[in-house]
């Protein structure tokens, strides 16, 4: 009775191998090892930055929308500012557009402090990095976007 505990006691399990099919989630190497206190490997964690920077990233996004929403309407119930002759330094001035410059510039901001979460959880040791490449991926293509809004505006005028 004490040989057949002491067979079945510690973590190797022989009856997954029994029946003719292995478990693809289990490490056994710790098994092999002639370490008598080896432990299963620990699961990795996701890195606290790339998580942040993935979060930001959508906020910076959501930010981006309803600021464009925003300004769109503000600008669409002052549409006879447009249709008079009002100069574009006039237009420049306008509530509207100078509130949705500084919400865009916010948000751009945001965005670089994400690329820097999501660089800084991309080189973490031992921690996933999934939510650090969506992160640094989407913070990136905001500021590109952003940008690229930016100079087709000015090839426009």
């Amino acid at each position: 009775m004490d040989d057949h505990n002491s067979q079945n006691s510690g973590w190797n399990n022989n009856a997954s191998s029994q029946a003719g099919y292995s478990n693809p989630y289990s490490n056994t190497d710790y098994m092999r090892s002639s370490d008598p206190g080896a432990h299963p490997p620990a699961r990795l964690k996701h890195s606290g930055p790339g998580i942040a920077s993935f979060i930001v990233g959508l906020v910076g996004l959501i930010g981006h929308i309803i600021t464009f929403v925003l300004a769109s309407l503000a600008l669409y119930g002052s549409v006879e500012l447009l249709d008079s002759s009002i100069s574009r330094e006039e237009l420049a001035f306008h509530p509207a557009i100078v509130l949705a410059s500084l919400a865009f510039l916010i948000c751009l901001i945001l965005n670089l402090a994400g690329i820097i979460l999501g660089v800084i959880g991309l080189v973490l040791k031992n921690r996933r990095k999934v939510f650090a490449i969506i992160g640094t991926i989407l913070n990136s293509l905001l500021i590109l976007l952003i940008a690229g809004l930016l100079l087709a505006s000015i090839y426009m005028m």
